[in-house]
């Protein structure tokens, strides 16, 4: 009877062992899989990281270009202003007129061509 007793306690014992073993051997395919997806998804996050810190480099740049762009705007319309104050419009456009009356060698201009202030 202890013989039988301590055959039943080995297997019972030997079969606790087995199923630890398998639980173990889960987990560590498990954690193994794990530290995989970890790693390549580690890996992905720095590269998505970088992309990002290069597009926000770009995006600083262009903004840095876009408040330049919209000074020099200000400054032309500025200008334009001021031009437009000191030109005398039909002035000028009498002068074209004249300009491509001479060009063209032609004293009677077709209708079409002559413009607004000589009609």
């Amino acid at each position: 009877m202890v013989t039988d007793q301590k055959h039943s306690f080995d297997a019972s014992r030997e079969q606790e062992v087995i199923r630890y073993t398998k639980i173990l051997a889960q987990v560590f395919g498990l954690n193994e899989q794990n530290a995989e997806v970890y790693s390549a998804l580690s890996s992905e996050n720095r590269a998505l990281k970088k992309q990002l810190e290069d597009y926000h480099s770009q995006h600083n740049t262009l903004e840095k270009r876009v408040k330049r762009l919209e000074r020099d705007v200000k400054f032309l319309e500025t200008e334009l202003e001021v031009l437009d104050k000191c030109v005398d419009k039909e002035t000028v456009v009498d002068l074209i007129y004249e300009t491509v009356l001479s060009l063209i060698g032609k004293k009677d201009v077709p209708h079409a061509f002559v413009p607004l202030t000589k009609q």
